[in-house]
């Protein structure tokens, strides 16, 4: 809400689509919260912390939303098709622009993926955290 609202009024930017970008700005919103506690689920809280600023660097450097992935190392433009971000950068263009087309879908389709896929691990993780083992009982005691 707050990005839009200065995309909009602050920058005068004109959105070709107002509903349809705020509904998939809610959409890579959620994506990326279900990712995070995707990533906190199973690594755990320290861990899972380091794992989302890892991939929160790379997805800045390598989702072409600073600069064109093509100017990048071989590194970025190799991992830029594996990173949700691409897609959340790549469906904003289309939507904000209003020249939506099939890379709209194609963004939207890959970020619902990672949402559902997000989501499935987090419940099975935490159907996992609800089955006691001896180990989860009694923690061997370290000196």
């Amino acid at each position: 809400g707050v990005m839009l609202s200065v995309v909009a009024l602050g920058l005068g930017m004109d959105l070709a689509n107002v509903p349809g970008t705020i509904a998939f700005t809610v959409l890579v919103a959620a994506t990326f919260f279900a990712l995070q506690q995707a990533l906190l689920a199973l690594a755990g809280p320290a861990a899972g912390k380091v794992l989302i600023l890892a991939l929160l660097m790379l997805q800045l450097a390598g989702s072409g939303g600073t600069y064109p992935v093509q100017t990048t190392a071989s590194f970025f433009q190799a991992i830029h098709p594996w990173l949700p971000m691409s897609y959340a950068v790549q469906g904003l263009r289309q939507v904000i622009t209003g020249g939506a087309d099939g890379r709209l879908v194609a963004s939207t389709l890959v970020l619902g993926g990672v949402l559902l896929g997000s989501l499935a691990v987090t419940a099975w993780r935490a159907g996992r955290m609800r089955t006691w083992t001896l180990d989860r009982l009694h923690p061997a005691i370290a000196l």
